[in-house]
This record gives structure tokens, C-alpha cells and sequence, in this order.
């Protein structure tokens, strides 16, 4: 007797890894009405005769890995009873989130670090350039996160977006304080130069010293975060790419 389905099964997905997740979907064919003595499933040898796939079907952001076919053979109250299962192995093609997730926002943080390079008396350019950068890193990862699959735990494309973010963040309020330090550095020698309140000269060698250590301070800060911020990216990169979205596909971070 032959029999033809159309079926629409669900497959619960286990997205810690995403959109770096590999999915097993699995498929149950079994018989509740009749017990195992009467209704005998059997799967053929050669599992391309058992299980065959129609090539024109192609998932948006999935494709199949392969398949596997498996006896699930069970009990119930009404005695033993026939099972078979097929398993879908799939994987997630990463090029949508490359071009549209990962190259812009390591762009974003790239372009983040130019800001310790321009001279501390460029207020108005460091502060533009990290705030833009700042709201224009938010943006994307809202609009993206839009049509990301809601879960109660934190997928792995989240850990990159709230990375990146932070480390954006901490780039703008280094230049900030950067700022504030030159800006705290002229005023101190704007104060010694006019000397209007008579300060007796030993306080105004204090005054100068005070001075110069801001503005050392903020010169040093952005010699070392011109070596730091590329070496912290590079590192949490590394650590992205073989410990975060390696590993079982189950571990998630709830």
C-alpha cells in the first residue's frame, strides 16, 4: 500500500551558537492505531532509497548537511509499538551576517580608534567622530536585532553586538576624558600666565606641575590606547571565533 503526506512539522532550534548553529530537526513516522505485531516499520537498505530530497526545496538561511534514518521502536500501555525517525542535519550559511552584520560593525570599531589619533586639541572632531560612531553602531544593532529570532538566552550574534557596542562606548569616553584633561591642563596655564590673584610663586610652580601632568596624562593615554584597543579587538575576536560560536551547540549563556 502506498501513501502520500504533506506534511508541515515544527523543529525546535537551539540557537546559542547563532547564526554559527548547526540544526538536527527529526522526523517521526509511527503507528498509534495498531501495535508492533500488527504494523512493522522498516526503513530500506540504502538510506537514498529511504529518504529523498527534492533539490528545487531550499531554506532562506539554512541548507542540508544530510540525513540520517534511526529506529525509535517504543512501549505504551497498549504494548509495543513501531517507530521510525529521520534527522535532517543542517547548517546556517553565514554570508547574510557577514555583509550585513560583521563587516559593518568591525568598521564601526575600526573607525572608533581614529579618534586617539587626532590631536587633543581637536575637540569638536573627537568628540563627532566617537559620537557618531557611538549612534551609528546603535542603530544598526537595533534594526538587526529587529529580525533576529526572539530567545530567553543570549545568542552568540548578541555577544558580538554588545562587545562592540561597549568597546565603542569606552573609545568615546576615553576621548572624553582626554578632553577634559587638556582642556583642565590650558586653563590651569591660562591661570598661571595671568597670575591675577598674586599666587605666590611656589604655589604657581605647583600649579605648573599640576598642569603638565594632565597634559602628560592625556598624551599617555593616547599613545598606549593606540596599541590597546587594536590588540583587545584582535584577542576578542580569536575568542569569538574558536571558543564562543565553537563547542557544543547547546551551551547557552542564559
Amino acid at each position: 500500500m502506498d501513501i502520500r503526506l504533506y506534511l508541515k512539522p515544527n523543529c525546535q532550534l537551539v540557537l546559542c551558537k547563532y547564526p554559527h548553529d548547526s540544526q538536527t530537526c527529526k522526523l517521526k513516522i509511527s503507528s498509534f492505531g495498531f501495535g508492533q505485531d500488527l504494523v512493522r516499520l522498516h526503513w530500506f537498505d540504502e538510506i537514498d532509497d529511504a529518504i529523498k530530497m527534492n533539490k528545487k526545496v531550499k531554506l532562506p538561511e539554512l541548507y542540508i548537511v544530510g540525513y540520517t534514518k534511526h529506529i525509535c521502536n517504543g512501549m505504551r500501555k497498549s504494548g509495543n509499538f513501531s517507530c521510525l525517525e529521520a534527522r535532517f542535519h543542517m547548517k546556517r550559511t553565514i554570508s547574510y551576517h557577514l555583509s550585513h552584520t560583521y563587516i559593518p560593525t568591525a568598521m564601526c570599531v575600526i573607525f572608533s580608534w581614529i579618534s586617539v589619533w587626532l590631536p587633543e586639541e581637536f575637540v569638536e572632531g573627537r568628540v563627532f567622530l566617537s559620537l557618531t560612531v557611538f549612534l551609528t553602531l546603535s542603530a544598526e544593532s537595533g534594526s538587526t536585532k529587529e529580525i533576529l529570532p526572539k530567545v530567553s538566552y543570549m545568542k552568540a550574534i548578541d555577544i558580538w553586538y554588545g562587545f562592540t557596542t561597549a568597546f565603542v562606548f569606552a573609545t568615546m569616553l576615553q576621548s572624553l576624558f582626554v578632553i577634559s584633561l587638556e582642556h583642565n591642563g590650558k586653563e590651569l596655564r591660562k591661570k598661571i600666565e595671568s597670575n591675577e590673584m598674586h599666587i605666590p610663586h611656589y604655589k604657581l610652580l605647583m600649579l605648573y606641575q599640576k598642569a603638565k601632568l594632565r597634559s602628560t596624562l592625556a598624551r599617555m593615554l593616547d599613545k598606549y590606547c593606540k596599541v590597546l584597543y587594536p590588540v583587545i579587538f584582535i584577542i576578542f575576536v580569536i575568542i569569538y571565533i574558536f571558543v564562543i560560536t565553537d563547542g557544543e551547540e547547546n551551551k547557552c549563556i542564559r
